[in-house]
């Protein structure tokens, strides 16, 4: 009886904002790295232009701004500072040396022409961006500078053909911008959703919710090669065959998703809990010495016990036997971990069922302690 395969707890996936981000971090770098040449290779033009200008000096550092800001998107693409808002630094440099350029280009007559080319590669910087760029960062940041060159132009009495030909040009283009910001945004949450959705289906059993054997020892594997202060528990449920025979398997599969509860309710956030196959479950405890790890295991059997499960009328109570391994220096393979758990695991049967079995490290059947 398969259920909806639900995120829970156990599936790291990342953000929308991370996720695509990966996506188009490297790309984005080597165009701002362009964008920065393109701010540097204005500076001849600018010296050849206005080198005997009174106001040279003020034009060089116009230009040196907007150079500093376009080092600044450079550094924001890649650098771990700007971690997670990478977009939010990246629109503001980008924004700031765009206005260093405008403020330098109308203030001391450049062609009104100069301004609509830069402004056409910081929205082409924008549409790179699209997935992320969200309707208030649009609306701020293109605002602003629609304002700002409007104000600038009227400031530096641009001729009314100037300031026309500014207008019909920019009220379409940011219009064209932003049709194209909300399709690319809907796509990629699209695009996103069914990511997710899939990394789901690949991560999580069907049955139990929890992770799938693969996913398990994966993600169990990385964390034991970092983490050695770790312990592990092997479980499975006691006589889950004469569940199966008496109820059918209907109810056996309501069983498993009953004990999977338990252990997600019965765990911490960062212990990692699997379904190994069939009735039998692991789960890996981070920095969990034996101590603290027989009472998480303890735990789970005592309200495993003690769950009522209703099944077609009928009452059901079920049992599970648990083998515990604490983690040492003696074991120096992660699949040495597991098989000594199942050996542990094996002794709480053979004692008897429904019980903990621990030990440390390599040990020998005969050496296991209850």
């Amino acid at each position: 009886m398969l259920r909806e395969v639900l995120p829970n707890r156990l599936v790291h996936f990342d953000s929308f904002e991370t996720y695509f981000w990966k996506r188009i971090s490297k790309n984005f770098f080597y165009f701002s790295c362009i964008g920065l040449f393109l701010s540097m290779a204005y500076i001849p033009f600018d010296y050849q232009l206005h080198s005997e200008s009174e106001n040279f000096y003020f034009i060089l550092g116009g230009r040196a701004t907007a150079v500093f800001f376009a080092i600044m998107v450079v550094f924001a693409s890649f650098h771990p500072f700007f971690e997670h808002r990478n977009v939010l630094a990246i629109t503001t440099f980008g924004t700031m040396g765009f206005s260093a350029v405008t403020l330098t280009y109308l203030l001391f007559g450049n062609p009104v022409h100069f301004v609509i080319y830069s402004w056409f590669f910081y929205l082409v910087a924008t549409m790179m961006q699209t997935p992320l760029i969200t309707n208030k960062i649009f609306f701020i940041m293109e605002g602003y500078q629609v304002a700002f060159i409007a104000s600038v132009m009227a400031y530096t009495n641009q001729s009314a053909e100037e300031m026309v030909i500014f207008l019909s040009l920019a009220i379409p283009l940011v219009g064209y911008v932003y049709s194209v910001i909300l399709l690319n945004r809907k796509n990629g949450k699209e695009a996103y959703k069914n990511a997710l959705h899939n990394h789901i289906l690949m991560s999580l059993d069907g049955l139990s919710n929890l992770l799938n054997r693969r996913t398990w020892y994966e993600t169990s594997k990385r964390k034991w090669e970092g983490d050695k202060g770790i312990s592990f528990v092997m479980l499975d449920i006691d006589h889950f065959k004469k569940v199966n025979d008496t109820y059918g398997h209907e109810c056996g599969d309501l069983v498993i998703q009953s004990v999977a509860q338990t252990l997600l309710d019965q765990t911490r956030e960062y212990d990692i809990i699997g379904r190994l196959g069939g009735e039998e479950f692991g789960i890996l405890l981070p920095q969990t010495n034996l101590d603290e790890a027989k009472v998480i295991a303890e735990r789970i059997r005592q309200k495993v016990e003690s769950t009522l499960i209703l099944y077609d009328g009928k009452e059901i109570r079920v049992t599970i036997s648990l083998g515990l391994i604490q983690n040492n220096d003696t074991i120096d393979d992660f699949n040495t971990l597991v098989v000594l758990g199942d050996k542990c695991l094996y002794q709480a049967k053979e004692q008897g069922r429904n019980r903990v079995v621990s030990a440390v490290g390599k040990i020998e059947l005969s050496g296991i302690s209850e």
